[in-house]
């Protein structure tokens, strides 16, 4: 017996893609996300304040603190950097993603180690009034 093709056509044309395709193109609007590890008090801290608002997220409430501190705060001390279980995503456009890198390069550390020092030096500042000489 001799193999036919298939019954349905579109089964059958196995050449049919396209060869000469552009590289897809990148949203203008689109947002890098940032995993900012926290402690366990940081994180209740930010649900509280999350659960404040109306339809108020984690996310969003986690994005004004970072935005924050890049904005009105211009010395950030090095911090402990410990990866744990609580995190806190900040959602951040294409400029300030790359401002956060400038500080990853100065620092000689990744992007998330600058968000996470960043956004405990906001947090101390906006939330917490200033605390310096303790840890959260």
């Amino acid at each position: 017996m001799e193999k036919r093709g298939h019954i349905n056509p579109i089964l059958s044309n196995k050449s049919k893609r396209k060869t000469d395709q552009q590289p897809r193109k990148i949203r203008s609007d689109k947002l890098h996300d940032i995993k900012v590890p926290v402690t366990e008090s940081i994180d209740l801290i930010i649900r509280r304040e999350a659960r404040k608002g109306w339809g108020g997220s984690k996310t969003s409430v986690g994005t004004e603190i970072l935005l924050y501190g890049l904005d009105h705060i211009f010395e950030y001390p090095e911090v402990i950097y410990k990866d744990g279980p609580f995190t806190v995503h900040c959602k951040v456009d294409h400029t300030t993603y790359n401002k956060i890198g400038l500080y990853a390069d100065k620092w000689k550390c990744s992007i998330r180690m600058a968000a996470h020092r960043i956004f405990i030096e906001a947090l101390k500042k906006k939330q917490l009034g200033g605390i310096n000489h303790e840890e959260i």
